[in-house]
């Protein structure tokens, strides 16, 4: 497969991905953004599925920030973080991952996509971790739309193909 080919597959499934993240964030009802119940927040499973996406794109995990608008562990769905961000801060957020997602998309070469690996847990390939990265925020997207669905009555469509 071409790499150019690879990295149009992985451009148009992230911008999805990134599609999908932003519709349930919008469907979210106030009331539901900071619930807390049995499961995280729906804005603390929000920001974990985008800073996942952001941390699997740097070149190392010693290279992940977290933004200055999130306190604590919110990125670890065991711990309940003592501040809750908005809604824009997450849309703000999403969008800046999206960017470096782009910026980092834009950049690979063959070399680094067949390179070595700085997350093994991903694969042996900076190739495999991008196609994990996906699944990953893919997963979290699953369970935000069966948050909305289940206590909204509503859920972000499914996207084929990124605009």
């Amino acid at each position: 497969m071409k790499d150019s080919l690879f990295l149009d597959i992985c451009r148009n499934d992230y911008r999805a991905v990134f599609q999908m993240v932003r519709k349930a964030i919008e469907l979210c009802p106030d009331s539901l953004w900071n619930e807390r119940t049995d499961e995280p927040p729906f804005w603390q499973q929000a920001y974990h599925t985008i800073g996942a996406v952001y941390f699997y794109l740097t070149d190392s995990p010693e290279d992940s920030r977290t933004p200055a608008f999130v306190r604590g562990e919110a990125t670890n769905l065991k711990h309940i973080p003592a501040t809750t961000p908005s809604r824009q801060q997450i849309l703000e957020y999403l969008e800046q991952v999206s960017e470096k997602c782009d910026a980092v998309l834009s950049s690979l070469t063959v070399e680094q996509l067949e390179g070595k690996n700085n997350f093994p847990w991903t694969g042996p390939t900076l190739a495999h971790r991008l196609i994990y990265n996906i699944r990953h925020a893919q997963h979290h997207v699953g369970w935000l739309n069966s948050i909305l669905s289940r206590k909204a009555g509503k859920a972000a469509e499914w996207v084929i193909t990124a605009r």
